[in-house]
């Protein structure tokens, strides 16, 4: 038990030192570069949990969460990459605790099945814990993405007219997607 005990302090103490620093959502009214037009916004399909979404993006159906990262980047959000970011991380750390009963095994030196069982369980509530919680930052970052996508957008052109030759200038906004 006390095995298990180190094991688990070792593996949840980077966690507990872990400062997790909050974004402002407000920032894109200071963006500099408006929203790129060629970005389509993200679905998530009804019945989605939290331990698993499916997303569309263009109408189709992607892999996994991670198939989300170009068009996150492409954004260039601040928000929305460490939304993705945490999700890349908690993801890695649920992978992780899976390993944590094989190292059990491997230094274990008594025959105690209560212990083992104990690590066992624990590191499955420790991987879905890690799950939902990355879960739930991927689908911050696809809300806070879509909300991106929806803000009005400038733009002038700049066109000729047949018949005078002359130059007409026009101003358009796009809301929407």
């Amino acid at each position: 038990m006390r095995n298990a005990l180190v094991l688990t302090v070792l593996f949840c103490l980077p966690l507990l030192t872990y400062a997790q620093r909050r974004r402002n959502d407000d920032t894109s009214h200071y963006r500099s570069a408006p929203v790129p037009a060629h970005l389509m916004p993200i679905e998530r399909a009804y019945g989605s949990s939290s331990i698993g979404s499916v997303y569309f993006y263009g109408g189709k159906k992607l892999s996994s969460p991670y198939s989300l990262e170009v068009p996150f980047y492409e954004l260039n959000d601040p928000a929305v990459t460490h939304h993705f970011q945490t999700f890349r991380t908690m993801t890695t750390l649920g992978r992780l605790t899976a390993l944590i009963p094989l190292g059990y095994i491997l230094l274990r030196r008594g025959n105690n099945n209560a212990t083992y069982w104990t690590v066992y369980g624990g590191s499955i509530a420790a991987t879905l814990t890690f799950t939902i919680i990355g879960n739930g930052q991927v689908n911050k970052a696809v809300t806070r993405y879509n909300q991106m996508l929806r803000q009005p957008r400038v733009g002038f052109s700049l066109s000729s007219i047949p018949l005078t030759g002359q130059a007409a200038v026009g101003a358009g906004v796009s809301w929407g997607f």
